[in-house]
Order: C-alpha cells, then sequence, then structure tokens
C-alpha cells in the first residue's frame, strides 16, 4: 500500500514512452520529406512514401494520445513500478544502444553491425542466457539478408563501408 501512495504523484510511464516515440516518428516523418525521396509518382499521382508519411502520422498520433493519458495518470500502478524496477540507467543504455544501431547499420550494414547489435541490445536490457543470444543474433541477420536481400530483392543497408 505504501508504494502506491509514493507512486501516485508522479507521472505515469506512459508518458515517457510516448515522449520518446513522438521523437521517433516525428523524426522519421521529417525525414521522408528528403530529396532523397524524390521519385517519379506511381501512377502519376501518388509519391512511394505516400504510405509511409500515413503510418508516421498514425504513429505521431497515438504517441501524442500516450503522452496526453500519461499525463492525466492513467494505467496500472504496476507499469510505475516496473519502470522504476528497471531503472534510468538501464533506460539510458537501451536508448544508448538504438543510437548507435542507427549508426553502425549505416556504417558496416546489416550483415556486420547486425549480431553485435543484437548482442548489444539483449545486454542493455539485462538478457544473460549467452548460449541462446549469441546463436540467434549470428543467425537471424543472415536470415533477414538472404530472405529479403536475396529472394525478396529488398534493397537492405549494406554500410557506406562497403559501397
Amino acid at each position: 500500500m505504501r508504494d502506491e501512495e509514493t507512486f501516485k504523484g508522479r507521472i505515469h510511464p506512459d508518458f515517457y514512452f510516448g515522449l520518446v516515440l513522438l521523437i521517433i516518428g516525428t523524426g522519421l516523418l521529417l525525414h521522408t520529406f528528403n530529396d532523397r525521396y524524390d521519385f517519379d509518382l506511381l501512377f502519376g499521382d501518388v509519391s512511394t512514401v505516400f504510405f509511409p508519411r500515413i503510418i508516421l502520422v498514425f504513429w505521431v498520433g497515438l504517441s501524442a494520445i500516450l503522452i496526453f493519458n500519461g499525463l492525466r495518470g492513467r494505467g496500472a500502478t504496476e507499469d510505475r513500478t516496473r519502470l522504476l524496477s528497471v531503472g534510468i540507467p538501464r533506460l539510458a543504455m537501451v536508448f544508448a544502444v538504438i543510437v548507435a544501431t542507427v549508426i553502425v547499420l549505416w556504417l558496416v550494414g546489416l550483415l556486420v553491425g547486425g549480431p553485435i547489435l543484437m548482442i548489444a541490445t539483449g545486454v542493455a536490457l539485462g538478457y544473460r542466457r549467452w548460449v541462446l543470444l549469441v546463436p540467434v543474433s549470428l543467425t537471424l541477420p543472415v536470415a533477414i539478408w538472404f530472405a529479403l536481400g536475396h529472394v525478396a530483392r529488398i534493397s537492405l543497408p549494406s554500410g557506406i563501408l562497403w559501397d
């Protein structure tokens, strides 16, 4: 009972999750207006980034709703205790791994950077079953690279160091 009283005055974690999602979604939405995405119009009317922009607008809108509900204090009290038990340093470490993911994938691509980043994310989240983490981290990027890159012919990041 004492724990519930101490958490009542604090902002619900949904506010922070919504804020992070809003920042990421807004950044991605603004990035779609980059001149790299100026392709020929699809069917003469619609740009190829039309659908991603719709999804990102929904993303930003739902993030704003999550922020609003977090400020109003809606949500289960277990969520508050769960977030605070994880700790702000671990959340900062996960955020740092996400930023590193973008940089590493840009530099060395999915095939080389994928395993490193999956292991780093697992460690940042506190997962310590190395017997499972390492093999999955090594095989999943290769499977994705083969399935999407060679079978589906989707362009995956190969990294600027390999271009």
